[in-house]
């Protein structure tokens, strides 16, 4: 378990490494007057570990009382959606970015996720991802997949990974 929990964080920090721009507490409502402005990279690299954290807690928090998946299903739906939004909206900030720039924002998300590591929420995350494997397979896909979320403020990933969501975002 601790090793598949390890993967799971070592999948993730590699995620935002790769996939990473942003600034600020991390919450969705709030991001949008935040990207308005000129974020440096650094302060780039912060949001979208913000985000990235916040997703998983938001998550972590909608389950665990391990609702039926019918009951949560269109929610946990409706929460990546809201963070990937937000997340696009700050890739497209950081594909403004020369190479400089993007190596700054990955090592402010770099920062911010290795702190994740002890984290028990983190393992209250798994858990439950792992209980719904064994109730619905599709479902648990998209629980899991807020562990990658942050792939989606990094469109050269995105579009290598997902090109049928890059797609559906506009990410050319």
């Amino acid at each position: 378990m601790i090793r598949r929990d390890a993967l799971g964080l070592a999948l993730a920090i590699t995620t935002l490494i790769l996939g990473g721009c942003g600034g600020g507490d991390g919450s969705p409502t709030e991001l949008s007057s935040v990207t308005q402005q000129k974020l440096s990279p650094a302060e780039s690299g912060d949001q979208i570990a913000n985000l990235y954290v916040a997703a998983l807690k938001d998550v972590t928090e909608m389950l665990k009382d391990k609702p039926e998946v019918s009951q949560a299903r269109s929610r946990v739906q409706e929460l990546k959606e809201t963070y990937v939004r937000k997340l696009v909206e700050l890739g497209r900030a950081r594909e403004a970015l020369d190479e400089a720039g993007r190596s700054a924002v990955d090592a402010a998300i770099r920062r911010k996720v290795d702190a994740l590591a002890g984290e028990s929420w983190y393992a209250t995350y798994n858990s439950l991802q792992q209980y719904y494997s064994s109730k619905d397979q599709d479902f648990q896909r998209l629980v899991l997949s807020f562990n990658i979320i942050g792939q989606y403020a990094n469109f050269d990933l995105l579009k290598k990974q997902d090109p049928s969501e890059a797609k559906r975002l506009g990410v050319e």
